[in-house]
């Protein structure tokens, strides 16, 4: 079993901080988003939102270390004190939506049938949790996060030495490689908490990873399926499976789900993606394109695209076209001529 360098307590209340403070974040922005609506607010919506919200400050900060040469010590003030504030402030707005309208926030299914399937489900992933906390930390190809991160600590700030030599830049870096800001996000999160580099990327934030993507795929199987517990964990404990069965090697996504969740291309693939997709299936996107926008931002901020335009605008741009087409009077009289009737619009 992996040797852990931090006492067991602190990692536990890492993880509280990682599951609370994006929710509460969240839960603001989805009650702000809905504020003319009676629509219910899930977790896991809440999760994601927030944690997208906390990239996003991430980044912010990582452009200030870069560009205004801020140490490493200022911006983690900084970070504490900005979530300090953000939390103070949704949790007044959570409460007063929670005294008012307390059927709007939910955490279990209502209803829908047995709960053996999510029975299984959870034990799934209990045991994939389990597996990537202990085993030993892998060298995910092309990938030098722990480096850098070693690097920050090292020189108390962002991108002053070379994460593979301890040199400083002779030739400078490119523009796009430098506004990543994700080895940063990890700097400040492990900044507070006495845990290894090398443990909290490959281990701790590869199980936050896998939360997340199993909560986007929760909500793609919510909008699919509705209520019908039965079909939702069906289809989550398939994604499971695949997770399992695809670990073996690094072009699959199984690989990319548990041994190196934390890289920037597994955070789009796993979380990001699915969770535009849940959103691009929404009927009515007025209350949903400012998580559409930040997904395609967190894009920019985590992993290396073109000029930061990446596959999550790709993918909504495309559901953008498809239902511009769907809506149009061909498409309309083609689907009354194939199956009999005119289609309806929402």
């Amino acid at each position: 079993m992996l040797e852990k360098g931090a006492d067991g307590r602190m990692i536990i209340f890492l993880w509280l901080m990682l599951a609370l403070v994006p929710w509460l974040i969240g839960a603001a922005v989805q009650a702000v988003l809905h504020w003319k609506t009676s629509e219910v607010i899930h977790m896991t919506d809440s999760w994601i939102t927030g944690s997208l919200c906390c990239i996003g400050l991430g980044e912010a900060l990582h452009l200030l270390g870069v560009f205004g040469h801020l140490s490493l010590g200022r911006l983690h003030i900084l970070w504490c004190g900005s979530l300090a504030v953000l939390c103070l402030l949704a949790l007044a707005l959570v409460t007063g939506v929670w005294l008012k309208h307390r059927e709007r926030f939910r955490i279990l299914p209502q209803k829908g049938g047995s709960f053996v399937l999510p029975g299984f489900f959870l034990l799934m992933v209990l045991t994939q949790v389990v597996y990537v906390y202990c085993m030993p930390a892998i060298t995910a190809p092309g990938d030098i996060t722990v480096e850098t991160l070693r690097s920050f600590q090292a020189t108390d700030g962002i991108y002053l030495v070379n994460p593979l030599t301890g040199q400083a830049y002779v030739q400078g870096m490119s523009m796009r490689y430098k506004i990543l800001g994700l080895p940063t996000l990890y700097t400040l999160i492990g900044s507070g908490f006495p845990v290894d580099g090398g443990v909290l990327v490959q281990n701790l934030m590869s199980v936050v990873v896998l939360a997340g993507a199993y909560m986007a795929y929760y909500r793609i199987a919510r909008l699919l399926f509705g209520d019908d517990l039965r079909k939702k964990y069906l289809l989550l404990l398939l994604v499971a499976m695949v997770f399992w069965c695809g670990e073996g090697a690094v072009w699959l996504d199984g690989y990319a789900a548990l041994p190196s969740a934390w890289v920037g291309t597994s955070i789009r693939n796993l979380v990001l993606l699915p969770y535009a997709l849940s959103l691009g299936l929404e009927k009515d996107w007025r209350h949903t394109w400012p998580c559409m926008v930040l997904c395609v931002m967190a894009e920019a901020c985590v992993c290396w695209t073109f000029n930061g335009l990446g596959m999550c605008l790709l993918l909504l741009a495309v559901m953008a076209a498809l239902d511009k087409v769907s809506a149009s009077g061909p498409y309309r009289r083609l689907s009354s001529r194939i199956f009999g009737r005119e289609e309806e619009r929402p």
